[in-house]
């Protein structure tokens, strides 16, 4: 068993291409109009509006056709790739459980830590920081926004990984769920 890795969709790259697109189009008509009427207000001002929204569609289709992560689900642990309250890597070994949450109309992933304080001690500064303000918000300590994932349902990626932090508890914490199995 691999790495598991879900993508998040980009709307606003596909939205920047498609707005770049009528742009270009609408300049290309100015240009057009300029040369056949032979009027050069129309025809300069049209083409560099062509040429730099050329260069802006060419840009926003790169950017949209690159596949971004949001999470990364390996046998060690999961990566977290969201944009702002990003975390990174968090070992199962320091997982108590999964839960589906929602705050600020959002669906999150919550990650609730088995022991708070060694946790926070193992993290950054400034995401320490992030985790406390969680904390005291009353908000998960950790919350990993899963709304733009792509082609995944929020219930099928909380089983995913409900089922690997199964899995690494059974190799490296004896339990009597897995004792039974066996």
């Amino acid at each position: 068993m691999g790495d598991i890795i879900i993508e998040e969709t980009n709307y606003k790259a596909f939205a920047l291409t498609m707005a770049s697109l009528f742009m270009l189009l609408a300049f290309l008509a100015i240009m057009i109009t300029g040369f056949v009427k032979a009027k050069p207000y129309f025809s300069v001002p049209g083409l560099l509006g062509t040429l730099v929204f050329l260069i802006g569609l060419v840009i926003s289709i790169f950017k949209a056709s690159r596949i971004r992560k949001l999470l990364t689900i390996t046998m060690d642990g999961i990566i977290d790739h969201s944009n702002i309250p990003q975390i990174g890597f968090i070992s199962y070994g320091d997982i108590k459980e999964f839960q589906i949450v929602t705050f600020y109309n959002a669906t999150a992933i919550a990650v609730i830590p088995k022991n708070m304080d060694d946790f926070l001690f193992k993290l950054a500064a400034g995401k320490r920081r992030q985790v406390k303000r969680n904390l005291s918000m009353n908000l998960p300590p950790i919350s990993i926004n899963i709304a733009m994932a792509k082609d995944m349902e929020p219930e099928d990626i909380l089983s995913l990984l409900q089922k690997r932090l199964h899995d690494y508890n059974c190799l490296y914490e004896p339990c009597t769920k897995c004792i039974m199995k066996k």
